[in-house]
Protein backbone atom coordinates (compact mmCIF):
# COMPACT_ATOMS: atom_id res chain seq x y z
CA UNK A 1 0.00 0.00 0.00
CA UNK A 2 1.01 3.82 -0.73
CA UNK A 3 0.76 5.97 2.15
CA UNK A 4 0.97 9.31 2.30
CA UNK A 5 3.64 11.38 4.46
CA UNK A 6 5.38 13.86 5.61
CA UNK A 7 9.67 14.05 4.92
CA UNK A 8 11.83 15.53 6.52
CA UNK A 9 15.15 15.88 4.29
CA UNK A 10 18.50 17.08 5.91
CA UNK A 11 21.88 17.83 3.86
CA UNK A 12 25.61 16.90 4.50
CA UNK A 13 28.65 15.76 3.27
CA UNK A 14 29.94 12.09 4.03
CA UNK A 15 32.22 9.95 2.29
CA UNK A 16 29.68 7.13 2.16
CA UNK A 17 26.20 6.29 3.00
CA UNK A 18 27.90 3.99 6.16
CA UNK A 19 29.99 7.43 7.67
CA UNK A 20 26.04 9.12 6.98
CA UNK A 21 24.27 6.13 9.08
CA UNK A 22 27.09 6.11 11.36
CA UNK A 23 26.44 9.75 12.39
CA UNK A 24 22.73 9.53 12.29
CA UNK A 25 23.57 7.09 15.23
CA UNK A 26 25.63 9.19 16.97
CA UNK A 27 23.02 12.40 16.59
CA UNK A 28 19.95 10.04 17.49
CA UNK A 29 20.62 6.37 19.05
CA UNK A 30 17.37 5.52 19.53
CA UNK A 31 16.67 6.07 15.59
CA UNK A 32 15.47 3.34 13.85
CA UNK A 33 17.23 3.15 10.53
CA UNK A 34 14.72 0.83 8.59
CA UNK A 35 13.14 4.02 8.48
CA UNK A 36 15.72 6.63 6.96
CA UNK A 37 17.42 6.55 3.42
CA UNK A 38 20.21 7.99 2.50
CA UNK A 39 21.00 8.93 -0.76
CA UNK A 40 24.46 10.06 -2.43
CA UNK A 41 24.37 12.18 -5.95
CA UNK A 42 22.82 12.06 -7.96
CA UNK A 43 19.61 12.29 -6.39
CA UNK A 44 16.77 12.93 -9.20
CA UNK A 45 15.90 9.28 -9.35
CA UNK A 46 15.47 8.36 -5.88
CA UNK A 47 14.09 11.38 -5.17
CA UNK A 48 11.59 11.05 -7.36
CA UNK A 49 10.15 7.36 -5.37
CA UNK A 50 9.39 9.47 -2.56
CA UNK A 51 8.91 12.80 -2.91
CA UNK A 52 5.48 14.30 -4.42
CA UNK A 53 7.99 16.99 -6.51
CA UNK A 54 11.78 16.39 -5.82
CA UNK A 55 12.23 19.65 -7.60
CA UNK A 56 10.95 21.75 -4.90
CA UNK A 57 13.81 21.23 -3.07
CA UNK A 58 16.16 23.92 -3.23
CA UNK A 59 19.74 23.65 -5.05
CA UNK A 60 22.40 22.10 -2.68
CA UNK A 61 26.43 22.00 -2.86
CA UNK A 62 25.43 18.79 -0.37
CA UNK A 63 26.79 15.04 -1.68
CA UNK A 64 24.35 13.33 0.44
CA UNK A 65 20.56 13.81 0.80
CA UNK A 66 19.07 11.91 4.72
CA UNK A 67 15.23 11.23 4.04
CA UNK A 68 13.54 11.13 7.40
CA UNK A 69 10.52 8.94 7.23
CA UNK A 70 7.74 8.51 9.77
CA UNK A 71 8.90 7.00 12.76
CA UNK A 72 12.49 7.12 12.21
CA UNK A 73 13.24 8.80 15.36
CA UNK A 74 15.40 10.76 14.29
CA UNK A 75 14.68 14.99 14.38
CA UNK A 76 14.61 17.03 12.21
CA UNK A 77 17.43 19.20 13.30
CA UNK A 78 20.87 20.50 12.14
CA UNK A 79 24.00 18.73 13.81
CA UNK A 80 27.52 19.34 13.24
CA UNK A 81 27.38 17.48 9.96
CA UNK A 82 23.71 18.17 9.05
CA UNK A 83 21.65 21.35 7.89
CA UNK A 84 17.66 20.78 7.44
CA UNK A 85 16.27 21.07 4.31
CA UNK A 86 12.92 21.11 5.33
CA UNK A 87 9.96 18.78 5.26
CA UNK A 88 8.26 17.83 2.29
CA UNK A 89 5.23 15.73 0.86
CA UNK A 90 5.54 12.60 -0.34
CA UNK A 91 4.62 8.95 0.00
CA UNK A 92 6.02 5.44 1.28
CA UNK A 93 5.01 1.87 0.13
CA UNK A 94 4.35 -0.67 3.00
CA UNK A 95 3.18 -4.18 2.54
CA UNK A 96 0.22 -5.02 5.02
CA UNK A 97 0.88 -8.47 6.69
CA UNK A 98 -1.41 -10.02 7.91
CA UNK A 99 -1.33 -11.32 11.23
CA UNK A 100 -1.30 -15.25 11.94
Amino acid sequence: MRFRVAIGVLAGDFGSQQLAFAHLVDAAPEADLDQVEVLTRPFARRLGHFLDRADDLPDMAEDTLILLLPGSGVPLAATDRLRVVGRFPGRVTRALIPEE
